[in-house]
């Protein structure tokens, strides 16, 4: 037992405290100055920046975190970009896919080898500007007038599809059905089926009620902008898990995947469980530190349970499809769909659910495994 507790005690700490010695990346922080990666430098690895104000003009051939308020590419980042920011003005050349949330966020000329999942008040992606995979938003107003080789998927206040568009797929979006809302180039070019779904905004002769009645749809808005922030601090944690503890997080993510159902069970058993159990150790002075301990790791083990089922769920549908994604693709891939089930009621709850039992379940399975 005293092994066990050990290790997880070792592991809390090495999680939340991040030795330089270990972590195979670059990490610059000046919160009240500015970051500026020169045309001619080249950083091989992957870099997280922390600053008021972030320019990238080298070259980067790694993955890209970024948390400032103004941030601008012009260079070449060889990964994907990941980014929270006021102003976000994008430029340059990003191999991977890019996830953001920014107040403005402006596509100038940039080719995009992956997909660009964002949020923000409003995004501009003009006509000079490539996307090799599919455009995710959610928006106050948006505006594409470049290449998109997938598909949109679009939820906005007010669309643009400019004349200069070129979208691979299909169109999904959804926005007020308020005259001018939408508008869509008859030049625009999409290969697939155009889908709108319409929010009725009725409007009432006493502008109290109408206020009254938009409460609703401000609440939906809150709930979606809170949404996007917590799967970007879900998608950073768990690529640096992933890249930390990389053989910690396969095989607890493994056991997701080959004994989902024992994994569930025994994650079932613990939530009945534990609060008994706390008030049992409570009683005991002896077991006050060993309560407090397990809290901890309760806490710690439910928020990484989406993180791994998400990892599992992304590589059984990369293997079931025949989909070539890497780890970290997959992982990403998985927490969105979680996301987004989450996302629907009743059935996002029971969702939910069965994420933190089958997660917290094959923790717990992977805590007291005899194999290393």
């Amino acid at each position: 037992m005293r092994k066990v507790i050990t290790s997880l005690l070792i592991f809390i700490f090495a999680f939340f405290v991040f030795s330089a010695t270990k972590v195979s990346a670059k990490v610059i922080t000046d919160e009240k100055g500015s970051v500026n990666v020169a045309k001619t430098e080249v950083i091989n690895d992957d870099l997280f920046i922390g600053a008021q104000t972030v320019i990238i003009d080298g070259t980067v051939n790694g993955d890209v975190f970024i948390g400032a308020q103004t941030v601008k590419i012009t260079g070449i980042i060889n990964g994907s970009l990941h980014v929270g920011a006021n102003t976000l003005d994008l430029g340059g050349v990003v191999k991977g896919n890019i996830y953001g949330g920014a107040q403005n966020v402006l596509v100038s000329g940039s080719k995009i080898g992956g997909s660009l999942l964002i949020g923000a008040a409003t995004v501009n992606i003009d006509e000079d500007s490539s996307i090799g995979g599919s455009i995710l938003t959610g928006a106050g107003a948006l505006s594409i007038d470049s290449q998109v080789k997938r598909s949109v998927y679009a939820g906005t206040g007010s669309l643009t599809i400019g004349s200069d568009a070129k979208i691979g797929k299909d169109l999904y979006y959804a926005s007020s059905n308020n005259q001018g809302q939408a508008n869509i180039s008859s030049s625009a070019k999409i290969a697939g089926s155009t889908y709108k779904s319409e929010i009725n905004t009725a409007q009432s002769s006493a502008s109290a009620e109408a206020v009254k009645k938009q409460i609703p749809a401000i609440f939906n808005g809150v709930k979606l902008a809170g949404t996007i922030v917590s799967f970007m601090g879900a998608l950073i944690i768990g690529f640096l898990y992933l890249k930390l503890f990389s053989k910690h997080f396969t095989r607890t993510a493994s056991l997701v995947s080959s004994s989902f159902w024992k994994s569930m069970g025994v994650g079932f058993l613990i939530t009945i469980a534990f609060v008994p159990g706390l008030i049992i150790l409570l009683i005991t002075v002896v077991g006050i530190p060993l309560a407090g301990l397990a809290f901890l790791m309760l806490l710690l083990y439910s928020y990484l349970a989406k993180l791994i089922v998400g990892s599992a769920f992304g590589s059984w549908v990369s293997q079931k499809f025949n989909w070539k994604m890497s780890t970290y693709g997959a992982f990403a891939f998985g927490l969105l769909i979680i996301y987004f089930i989450k996302l629907i009621p009743i059935i996002g709850f029971l969702a939910g659910l069965i994420v933190l039992w089958s997660g917290l379940g094959a923790f717990t399975l992977r805590m007291f495994s005899k194999s290393e």
